[in-house]
């Protein structure tokens, strides 16, 4: 499944021949697609729509204060929408003021929403009980490195705030969470791990360098930095598994690595494919150069899938 500006595409895995295309009025947020076992969700000016995976076939369309410029998240029989008002492709409205949705999956319809005092949310993260969600938002106070982030937890059935906390470390990467914690990746290249119930920092890790953001697999957090390494932290405790060094002056990650049981695959700065033990580090394959990309790679179906920035999906096996 691919979006771009103008239309979203389905693809099979296997030969790469078209299934089918839509192309909405207006365009598509090419950043912002996401789906489950039966259904497509992409952000569309102006609000958010649903369609069938088999066919592309439109299943229902709900109106949003703000843009959907990142994924949403499918979970619980929901569709948890953040929307902004600067990002690529936006015209800033830094006074805008962002909403958060719960939407039912099956009929679109708004379950609870809230106004935040963001301009910018990203992608929400959940655990059993609550939905974070953050974002930049406007302050008077002057910061020295970064800037002003909210991050907030709402009860995921009734849209009542739990907390809020207000940090200085600019625009949001990453976030996750599991039943113990709330982890977090901004601009200044630090990961955080906040006391999921209370919003108090419980540990912090250094990056070393500019990290593009971390996946969180089996209570570990997976991310590259800049300086050619990377890490594998335990969520618990914030402390190392491994840190593992790459081939080149500043290779890492060119975006979040995609995790499975066994391995880390992801695009280096130099271009190719890597796979790394996801236990030990230990770089079990890597490719020759491949067209660069701009986003993660995707698993599945035993491929490999690489959009590259040449407008061409490329399929490879994983072994």
């Amino acid at each position: 499944m691919v979006a771009t500006e103008t239309a979203v595409i389905a693809y099979a895995p296997d030969t790469g021949q078209e299934l089918w295309r839509i192309t909405p009025d207006g365009g598509v947020w090419s950043r912002s697609i996401a789906a489950d076992e039966t259904t497509v969700f992409v952000g569309t000016p102006g609000g958010v729509r649903a369609l069938r995976l088999s066919d592309g076939q439109s299943i229902w369309q709900q109106p949003l204060e703000g843009e959907l410029i990142w994924p949403p998240l499918a979970a619980d029989g929901r569709l948890y929408v953040a929307t902004a008002f600067v990002g690529p492709g936006l015209p800033p409205q830094a006074d805008g003021k962002a909403w958060v949705y719960a939407l039912d999956a099956v009929s679109g319809r708004v379950e609870w929403s809230v106004e935040t005092a963001a301009y910018a949310l990203v992608t929400p993260a959940s655990n059993q009980d609550l939905l974070f969600v953050g974002g930049s938002w406007l302050s008077e106070e002057a910061v020295a490195e970064g800037g002003h982030l909210r991050l907030h937890a709402y009860n995921k059935e009734t849209g009542m705030l739990v907390w809020f906390a207000d940090r200085e470390d600019g625009f949001l990467k990453s976030l996750a969470a599991d039943d113990a914690h709330l982890y977090f990746l901004a601009y200044t290249d630090m990961v955080y791990a906040l006391d999921a119930a209370a919003g108090s920092e419980t540990w912090r890790y250094p990056t070393e360098n500019w990290s593009p953001g971390f996946r969180l697999y089996a209570g570990a957090l997976y991310f590259g930095s800049d300086n050619a390494f990377v890490h594998a932290v335990d969520g618990q405790s914030g402390t190392a598994v491994w840190r593992a060094q790459l081939e080149g002056i500043f290779n890492a990650p060119r975006s979040m690595p995609v995790v499975e049981d066994k391995g880390l695959y992801f695009q280096g700065n130099d271009n190719r494919l890597y796979c790394l033990n996801r236990e030990t580090g230990e770089v079990c394959w890597q490719t020759e150069p491949q067209a660069r990309s701009r986003v993660p790679l995707v698993v599945g179906d035993g491929r490999l899938f690489l959009l590259g920035q040449d407008g061409v999906l490329y399929a490879f096996a994983a072994p």
